[in-house]
């Protein structure tokens, strides 16, 4: 696994981005048979998220003793106030840590399988502005994807609870709507080797 950077804000949202660059990667040369039920890719996924965050654990002076996850599939750092996200989109593996807030981070790459599910996930406004675009199309995707995981509920409407106010060259307006109430939020994006990189600051 090769470690492209982590970006250490011990006061916001520490990031870190990551790529499995084999299937024989020295993270499986350790027994790991409670995974054997996972695809060797998900497997992959899985151990190098785990060797990210322990990585930027260390960084960040956080006494690391693993991760499980909530009723909800979300992750948290055991006996630790610290949030984490995790994302991956084979093969890279991206992950955010905040202090005490929830946090959200997302990886995707330009899928022309949303120009598909496009309707799901935009509202009318959105449509309009993304149109056939799959640059604009993943990174609204993957802005909702973030929200969603801030969220850290299973029972979001993309297309009607989450919106996209504004977008400039380095961050994104945006808003999460729950019962008429919407709560904004900024979040940050990159463009990294064909991949777009959303995550909240």
């Amino acid at each position: 696994m090769r470690t492209h950077w982590i970006k250490t804000n011990p006061n916001s949202t520490t990031v870190g981005l990551a790529e499995i660059t084999s299937e024989k990667d020295e993270i499986l040369s350790h027994d790991h048979a409670d995974l054997d039920h996972l695809h060797p890719k998900k497997r992959l996924e899985f151990l190098a998220s785990r060797q990210l965050i322990k990585q930027m654990c260390t960084k960040l002076n956080i006494p690391y003793q693993g991760i499980e996850k909530d009723e909800f599939g979300k992750p948290h750092l055991i006996d630790s106030s610290y949030q984490i996200s995790i994302s991956h989109s084979y093969p890279m593996i991206a992950c955010a840590i905040h202090p005490s807030q929830p946090c959200g981070i997302d990886i995707e790459s330009s899928r022309p399988q949303l120009l598909k599910i496009r309707h799901k996930f935009l509202n009318p406004e959105e449509l309009i502005y993304c149109g056939d675009d799959l640059k604009k199309l993943c990174l609204h995707w993957s802005t909702k994807e973030a929200l969603y995981k801030i969220h850290g509920r299973k029972t979001l409407i993309f297309a009607e609870q989450l919106a996209i106010l504004k977008i400039t060259s380095e961050e994104i307006q945006a808003q999460i709507i729950i019962d008429e109430t919407a709560d904004n939020f900024i979040l940050n994006y990159e463009y990294f080797l064909e991949y777009f990189l959303v995550y909240n600051v």
